[in-house]
């Protein structure tokens, strides 16, 4: 049977993605920086950076990077504000996706990651019933409005 009477009719998938990848390039405005970030609670930032900015007419933030701590720990269900954000980050109050990884004696994802856009912090969320106890954190954050 012919290509073309298989794909009759369907949508180009290829070039949907392609179109896709091209408005991700093409952002309206915004740059990866570290410029105003500050680590609260005994944090040390470690290759932390975000982008606001617009993609695609809407307004995102993305931050990764990691935080270590001489000796740190959260208690089971509860949360640790970690990084202060500048005041000019505003807006973007849904979360997309997030990962936190903790790298301890189990290593494991053990904590959410979460944006507060009304204080512009990032707080981290223990999501085990038990302490979690640890030296560094690698996450990653992408919140839209």
């Amino acid at each position: 049977m012919a290509i073309s009477t298989i794909t009759s009719g369907q949508k180009d998938w290829l070039s949907t993605l392609n179109n896709d990848l091209t408005e991700l390039n093409n952002r309206d405005s915004g740059t990866w920086t570290s410029t105003g970030l500050t680590g609260m609670n005994g944090y040390t930032l470690n290759g932390c950076s975000y982008f606001y900015g617009m993609i695609g007419g809407r307004k995102y933030l993305m931050i990764n990077g990691n935080v270590s701590i001489s000796s740190g720990s959260i208690g089971g269900q509860t949360n640790r504000e970690v990084i202060q954000l500048p005041t000019t980050v505003k807006g973007c109050g849904m979360r997309v996706t997030g990962y936190a990884y903790v790298q301890n004696s189990d290593n494991g994802f053990r904590l959410r990651v979460n944006y507060n856009p009304s204080t512009q912090r990032v707080t981290f969320t223990n999501i085990t019933g038990v302490n979690v106890t640890f030296t560094s954190i690698d996450f990653g954050l992408i919140m839209s409005e």
